[in-house]
C-alpha cells in the first residue's frame, strides 16, 4: 500500500487514483494579483464591494473571471458602468481595478497593497 501511495511521486506522474497534486506542489510568489472592482467614498477611502454588486453572483470564482475578462477584453468601461449602476450612496465613483497585494502582509491584517492600476473609473448616480 506504501509503494502505490508514493508512486506517483517516484514517476513524477499525475494520474487517477493516485496523485502528486501538482497544483499545490510548488511554491508561490508572496505577491498576488488580483482584479476587482472597488467602491470609492468621500475622502478616498476605498469600500469593498459585494459579490453581488460585482457580477451578480455569490460565487467568489465566477465575480474574479467577470472583472478579469472584462480587463483583458478592453471592457472594463462597460462593467464599471454596469456596476455603477448597481451601488448607491455613500459610494461616490467606482473603479475596475488590478490590485498587488502581500499576501503574508493580507493575513496578518496589515496593509497589504503594493501596487494598483485602475483601468476604468464611473461615477454613481446620487453618489
Amino acid at each position: 500500500m506504501v509503494v502505490l501511495v508514493v508512486s506517483p511521486a517516484m514517476r513524477n506522474r499525475d494520474s487517477f487514483p493516485l496523485s502528486t497534486y501538482p497544483i499545490y506542489a510548488h511554491s508561490r510568489s508572496r505577491l498576488v494579483t488580483f482584479d476587482t472592482v472597488e467602491g470609492v467614498v468621500a475622502g478616498g477611502d476605498i469600500e469593498r464591494l459585494s459579490l453581488e454588486a460585482i457580477a451578480q453572483t455569490d460565487d467568489p470564482l465566477i465575480a474574479a473571471s467577470v472583472v478579469s475578462n472584462a480587463i483583458r477584453n478592453d471592457d472594463a468601461d462597460a462593467l464599471c458602468a454596469t456596476v455603477a449602476a448597481r451601488v448607491v450612496a455613500p459610494v461616490q465613483r467606482v473603479e475596475v481595478v488590478s490590485e498587488q497585494h502581500d499576501t503574508i502582509e493580507w493575513l496578518r491584517g496589515d496593509d497589504s497593497v503594493r501596487g494598483r492600476i485602475v483601468h476604468a473609473v464611473c461615477a454613481v448616480d446620487g453618489g
